[in-house]
């Protein structure tokens, strides 16, 4: 399989990989100002609602009903990921960085005034709005289509309310860790012999082999080879080792992979490593 170390550095740096979006051509920007003493009433009632690691609910919704991030790929578009961390808005206004597709990234920026409609300030020009179900925050992110020549609202979950660092693959990963694999197996190899393994919500990994760390593969569009769901071992050492993942009720399976007669895509080998999940 392909080298990860690269893939995740690309991710879990976004910010120095940036790739020039723009707002598009098609965001019109509200031209008022508000007041000063009303955009701190804004702030004032903003920072607590969008404080915090957002990612696309579609997406991560059919992952953890997948149990498979190739599964959801297909939902991987547009903005996938973001961190708005509210001590550092300047005046006001907060620039941020934001993840498109699990590959590339891009800033954006909220102004602290008046959305066009009701309850909304401004993301990139266009009203950005809110909701709270059951105690749960929900963004309401205005995104363009292109075919329709308009905007819809795309729905972002929060899944943490701060974190270590701007590091934007860092809140995904966690979530996505969380619901899939983290947790305590009984680990059975090939040839029988059986072992205790634990994955941590931040990818730390104790008990297999020697390996420190583990690394679910989300993105599964740039390569020929992404046909498979992938967790990969201490990604950023040459000693790092990669499998294909299946997971049925409580059993992480591991397999060996190897490519196809004309290298165009991966085909499953024997199970390496059957882990059931310990309560």
């Amino acid at each position: 399989m392909k080298n990860y170390c690269l893939i995740l550095l690309c991710f879990s740096v976004f910010a120095a990989c940036k790739n020039n979006r723009k707002s598009g051509a098609n965001d019109t920007l509200v031209k008022h100002t508000a007041p000063k003493d009303q955009s701190d009433e804004i702030i004032k009632k903003f920072k607590p609602i969008i404080q915090g690691v957002w990612v696309k609910s579609d997406y991560v919704e059919k992952v953890i009903k997948t149990k498979s991030p190739l599964a959801a790929s297909d939902l991987a578009t547009w903005i996938t990921v973001f961190y708005i961390n509210t001590d550092q808005v300047t005046g006001d206004s907060i620039r941020f960085m934001v993840g498109y597709g699990n590959h590339d990234s891009g800033d954006v920026t909220i102004k602290f005034q008046p959305g066009k409609t009701p309850g909304t300030i401004l993301f990139n020009g266009q009203d950005l709005s809110y909701s709270i179900e059951n105690g749960d925050t929900s963004l309401l992110v205005p995104q363009y289509d292109e075919a329709k020549k308009q905007y819809f609202k795309t729905k972002f979950r929060r899944v943490l309310k701060r974190q270590p660092g701007n590091d934007l693959g860092y809140g995904l990963y966690n979530y996505i860790n969380k619901s899939l694999v983290a947790g305590n197996y009984k680990l059975t190899d090939s040839l029988g012999s059986t072992s205790k393994i634990s994955f941590s919500e931040d990818g730390k990994v104790r008990g297999f082999l020697n390996c420190k760390t583990y690394f679910i593969n989300v993105d599964l569009n740039s390569d020929i080879d992404d046909n498979l769901d992938e967790l990969s071992f201490d990604t950023d050492t040459r000693h790092n080792l990669s499998y294909s993942f299946k997971i049925i009720a409580d059993t992480l399976n591991l397999y060996e992979t190897h490519e196809n007669a004309d290298s165009t895509e991966l085909v499953l080998g024997k199970l390496k490593y059957k882990l059931v999940r310990q309560k």
